[in-house]
C-alpha cells in the first residue's frame, strides 16, 4: 500500500477532505476554507489519493470503535490500581458504570462522516476521472468502486451498532452551502441500504492485491462477504426482536414483511463465502510466492475453507516454554493469512494506534482489567479450572486475562491484584512460561515497547466462522452438531493440555457450566428469556476469542435485541407498533452485566437503559445543538450534563 503519510500530504496539497471540527457546524464532516476542486479530478493518481485517505481516515477513528464495541461490556471492570490519567479514567468508569452522558466526547461521531464523505467524493468523481484519464481502465473503476461503496458501508455499520439511528447520505459535502441538516435515519433502514449496496458489488472488487498488506489492508471481495454475513445477522436479530421470526415491520411509513430465517441462511451463506475467498487468496499468494518461501503452518479440524494457523503444542509438557505462533502471526507479525481486514498502522506512515495501551496491558495508563469473574462462566472450573476442559489449558487465556507478570527475572513474579489482557503487548520479545500449577501461568518477561503501531483487525478467519455457528444456532437445535463443531474448532486450536497433549477440550461441559441447570439445558432469565444451548456456546467462544478486539459489547446489543419480541413491552417511542425492548435489555443485563465484578451496576443498568435505546450510546450533544431540530437525542440520554 502507498504511504498513507505521503497521501496524506497530497490530499492535503489538493485541498480536499481535511476534517474540520466546529461547534457551530452539524455533522462535521466538511472541510472549510477550500480551495476550489475542478482542477483536482484529473487522473487516476487523484482518484487514488483520496481513496487511501478513505483509510487513513478510517484508521484514525479506531479508538471510537474499540470504545463503542467494547468498554460498556461484562468483559471488564475498572483498574484501579492505575490512575495515571485520572480524567481518562474517570470518563471510563463513568461509561462502565451506565453513566454515559452526551457531553463526551468519545462519542463524537464527526471522524466516522468523514471517512464516509471521502468515499462518496471517490464514488461521485470516479467516473469522470475515468472519462478523462485514458490510463484507468473500466476494470479498474469497477474494482475501486466496489471497495469504496463497501468502506462507507461498514463506517454506517459501526455507526448504527453504536447509536442505532443516524444521519444516512450518499451525498458528497464540499462546502458550507452544500451542508444540510440531514435528519435521523432509522437504523434498519439504513442497514437495508447497506445490505443493498453490498450486494451490489459482491464480487466486484479485487480478490487480492499484490502484496499482502494491500490484501488485508484494503477491501476485496473476501472482506465483503464477511460484512454481508455480520449486517444480515444483524438485521435478523433486529426483525426477530420487533415482530418474532416473521411479521411486518414499519420501516419509515413503510410497511415491509419479513421472514427472520432468510436472513439468518444469507449470514450462513455469506460466512461460507468469506471463507472460501479467504482460503482461495491464501492459496494464490503461496503459488505465486513460490518454492522455498515461508508460510504458517496451518492445521483443519474437519471444516472447509478453515485452515487454522497452528499453535505448536506437540510434546507439550510442563518443562516446555508453548509456542503461540497463531497468536504471534495474527498480532505482532500483523497480516496473517487469517486476516480478512485490518487497518495498519506502522512508523513509517506516522499513524499510531494508541488505543490498545488505554484499555489493555499492564502498564501507566492502562485503565481497564479483565472482569475475571464473567469469564469464569465459559468455563467449568473456571479460568483457572485444572480439569480437562478448564480454562488454564486454553492458551489465549494465557496472555488474555493474565495476573501473574514479571518485567525482569523470573524470580521477581509477583501475583497481581487484577487480571490483564496482555494482547497487544505479548509478541516476540516477551516469554511465557508454565510450571504446572494452577496459579502460576505467567508470562515471565514484559517487555513495554510501543504497542501504539499494532493493527486493528475488523474481520478475521474466526470471526466470520462464529457468525455462521450464531447464525446457525438462531435457525434452531437442529444445527447444533455444527455450532459445537465450529466452537469446537475454534477452541482445540489454542487448547493445550500439558498433561496429556492428546486431550481435547469437553466443550458439552463447558456448556453445562455455562448453562447452570445442567447440559442440554438454556440459560434462562427471570423474565423468561431463554438462551438456547448453541447461542451458549457461540456466545463463550465469542468472548473468550475476540476479547480486546471490540466485539463484545455489540455482540450483547444484538443479543438483547433478538431476545426483545414481547408483546408484554410498552410501544417503542419512536416505531409505532414495535415493542420498546425492556424484556431483552433487562435479560441481557441480567445474565450478563449484573453477575461479577460490576454486580454492583446491575440496578443502575436496568434503571438507566430502560429500553432497547439504553444499548445504544447518547449522540454528541453539540451534534443535537447545531441541528436545528434534525437530529433527536437518544431518548434514554436525552440530556447532557451541560442540560441538567
Amino acid at each position: 500500500m502507498k504511504s498513507f503519510k505521503n497521501i496524506y500530504n497530497v490530499i492535503c496539497l489538493a485541498g480536499i477532505l481535511a476534517c474540520s471540527s466546529s461547534c457551530t457546524d452539524w455533522l462535521t464532516i466538511y472541510p472549510q476554507n477550500r480551495v476550489v476542486e475542478e482542477n483536482f479530478w484529473e487522473d487516476k493518481n487523484d482518484l487514488e489519493g483520496v481513496r487511501y485517505g478513505a483509510y487513513r481516515q478510517m484508521a484514525s477513528t479506531i479508538s471510537k470503535f474499540a470504545l463503542w464495541g467494547d468498554l460498556r461490556s461484562d468483559s471488564y471492570q475498572e483498574n484501579s490500581a492505575i490512575q495515571s490519567d485520572i480524567s481518562t479514567h474517570n470518563l471510563y468508569l463513568e461509561i462502565i458504570s451506565g453513566m454515559p452522558d452526551s457531553s463526551m466526547n468519545v462519542f463524537d461521531w464527526a471522524g466516522v462522516y468523514t471517512t464516509i464523505n471521502y468515499c462518496n467524493k471517490v464514488l461521485q468523481h470516479g467516473p469522470e476521472v475515468l472519462a478523462k484519464d485514458k490510463q484507468f481502465t473500466t476494470g479498474e473503476w469497477t474494482q475501486m468502486r466496489a471497495e469504496m461503496i463497501a468502506l462507507r458501508a461498514l463506517n454506517y455499520f459501526y455507526l448504527i451498532r453504536a447509536f442505532k439511528d443516524v444521519p444516512y447520505t450518499t451525498k458528497v459535502v464540499n462546502k458550507d452551502s452544500e451542508v444540510e441538516s440531514f435528519p435521523l435515519t432509522n437504523q434498519l433502514a439504513v442497514l437495508d441500504s447497506i445490505i443493498k449496496d453490498c450486494e451490489s458489488v459482491k464480487g466486484q472488487a479485487r480478490n487480492r492485491f499484490s502484496n499482502k498488506r494491500d490484501s488485508k489492508g484494503m477491501i476485496t471481495n473476501c472482506a465483503i462477504y464477511a460484512m454481508l454475513a455480520d449486517m444480515y445477522l444483524w438485521r435478523g436479530s433486529l426483525h426477530e426482536g420487533r415482530h418474532g421470526k416473521k411479521g411486518t415491520d414499519l420501516v419509515n411509513g413503510e410497511e415491509i414483511a419479513h421472514n427472520v430465517d432468510d436472513d439468518y441462511n444469507k449470514a450462513v451463506e455469506y460466512a461460507d463465502l468469506s471463507l472460501q475467498y479467504l482460503q482461495n487468496q491464501n492459496e494464490e499468494e503461496k503459488n505465486n510466492a513460490g518454492i522455498g518461501s515461508a508460510f504458517e503452518e496451518t492445521v483443519n479440524y474437519g471444516l472447509t475453507n478453515c485452515d487454522m494457523i497452528k499453535n505448536n503444542f506437540e510434546g507439550a509438557a510442563q518443562a516446555v516454554i508453548p509456542n503461540l505462533e497463531a497468536h504471534r502471526s495474527i498480532f505482532d507479525t500483523k497480516n496473517s493469512r487469517e486476516s480478512i481486514f485490518e487497518l495498519q498502522y506502522s512508523v513509517s506512515d506516522g499513524l499510531k494506534n494508541s488505543v490498545v495501551n488505554s484499555l489493555y496491558g499492564f502498564s501507566n495508563g492502562t485503565h481497564l482489567a479483565v472482569n475475571k469473574t464473567a469469564l469464569d462462566a465459559c468455563y467449568n472450573g473456571g479460568i483457572t479450572g485444572e480439569g480437562d476442559n478448564g480454562g488454564l489449558w486454553d492458551s489465549r487465556l494465557w496472555i488474555c486475562c493474565q495476573n501473574k507478570l514479571t518485567t525482569g527475572s523470573e524470580s521477581s513474579a509477583q501475583a497481581q491484584s487484577y487480571y490483564y489482557c496482555m494482547k497487544y503487548h505479548f509478541g516476540s520479545d516477551c516469554t511465557l512460561k508454565m510450571d504446572g500449577s494452577t496459579t502460576n501461568r505467567e508470562i515471565k518477561s514484559v517487555t513495554y515497547t510501543s504497542t501504539e503501531y499494532n493493527n486493528w483487525i475488523v474481520y478475521r478467519m474466526t470471526d466470520v466462522m462464529l457468525i455462521k455457528a450464531e447464525a446457525l444456532a438462531c435457525l434452531g437445535n437442529s444445527n447444533l452438531k455444527t455450532v459445537k463443531a465450529i466452537c469446537n474448532a475454534v477452541h482445540r486450536r489454542s487448547y493445550c493440555n500439558y498433561r496429556n497433549s492428546s486431550k481435547v477440550p469437553n466443550l458439552d461441559a463447558m456448556a453445562q457450566s455455562a448453562c447452570g441447570d445442567g447440559y442440554g439445558t438454556s440459560k434462562k432469565s427471570k423474565n423468561n428469556v431463554t438462551l438456547t444451548e448453541g447461542i451458549v456456546y457461540v456466545l463463550n467462544e465469542r468472548q473468550i476469542e475476540f476479547l480486546g478486539e471490540g466485539k463484545r459489547w455489540f455482540d450483547l446489543v444484538r443479543l438483547a435485541e433478538r431476545c426483545s419480541y414481547s408483546k408484554t413491552d410498552p410501544e417503542d417511542p419512536r416505531e409505532p407498533g414495535v415493542p420498546n425492548g425492556q424484556t431483552g435489555m433487562a435479560a441481557m443485563v441480567e445474565l450478563f452485566l449484573g453477575s461479577g465484578a460490576n454486580s454492583s451496576y446491575a440496578t443502575t443498568l436496568t434503571n438507566r437503559f430502560k429500553n432497547r435505546y439504553g444499548l445504544y450510546s447518547p449522540i454528541y450533544y453539540m451534534e443535537v445543538k447545531a441541528s436545528n431540530g434534525a437530529i433527536e437525542q437518544n431518548p434514554v440520554w436525552n440530556k447532557s450534563k451541560y442540560e441538567q
